[in-house]
């Protein structure tokens, strides 16, 4: 799940540590029984979008985009004309000396051991200025309040990345990731980043039922004969720059 109230397709994702993720195809077996409550809770909205803590079920557009993946806590706000080069607004990367606050979302890599761009999604706790790391907490913490402190971890602030804080109103090749760009992208229905590839970028994606624009998105998939997943939208929110990191 992208966030600890996940519809029952939570049941059955892949976390980190947990494995792998399970092919397209399988996935979208998996998925039936949530897309149909998913398209239902979607049907009796106004605006035709079903609402999850302030995220929504990805639209289909038809073909093999069809699918309703659940992506909670994810509508950014609309940064102006002018705010659309701004650090963290899509594509833009963070400030140099930016420091992410408290109780933010990010994307962490909690250890040597986990495959090198496999991230999970996070909260941070604090910032050790001295240490220039930061004190995380798995966002699965909150499904088992007991195992919390065995999910938070101190990490170094180059293992920690921010998410985007808005989203262009108006676009470039400097605050979107064009075709082809390898990124880190969160896999749907879970709390994990994978590797991926941008299929159609958000100036070229329709909105979706929030009036956003998304990326759609390639996954990186042993599964599959072409090495990649049938393209799926996923919020810009949770599409980011593939960093170049040592432990």
């Amino acid at each position: 799940a992208a966030a600890a109230e996940t519809p029952t397709s939570a049941n059955y994702s892949h976390k980190r540590g947990r494995g792998r993720k399970v092919s397209f195809r399988e996935a979208e077996r998996q998925r039936l029984a949530a897309e149909e409550k998913a398209a239902a809770a979607s049907r009796a909205t106004a605006d035709g979008g079903a609402h999850f803590n302030g995220g929504y079920a990805a639209a289909p557009i038809g073909g093999p985009y069809a699918s309703v993946h659940v992506y909670p806590d994810s509508v950014l706000p609309l940064a102006t004309r002018e705010e659309s080069h701004r650090p963290l607004c899509g594509a833009v990367p963070q400030a140099h000396n930016y420091i992410i606050p408290e109780r933010a979302k990010v994307a962490a890599r909690t250890s040597a051991k986990v495959q090198m761009d496999d991230w999970i999604l996070a909260v941070v706790v604090r910032y050790n200025a001295t240490a220039n790391k930061y004190v995380v907490l798995d966002v699965d913490a909150d499904e088992n309040p007991s195992s919390a402190s065995s999910r938070q971890h101190t990490l170094s602030s180059k293992l920690v990345l921010p998410l985007p804080l808005t989203e262009p109103t108006s676009y470039s090749a400097y605050n979107e990731y064009p075709h082809g760009q390898l990124v880190l992208a969160l896999y749907p229905d879970t709390t994990c980043f994978y590797r991926a590839y941008v299929h159609m970028p958000p100036s070229m994606c329709p909105p979706n039922q929030q009036h956003r624009r998304d990326y759609m998105i390639e996954f990186e998939d042993e599964n599959e004969a072409s090495g990649r997943s049938e393209p799926m939208r996923v919020p810009q929110k949770y599409v980011l720059r593939l960093p170049n990191t040592s432990v």
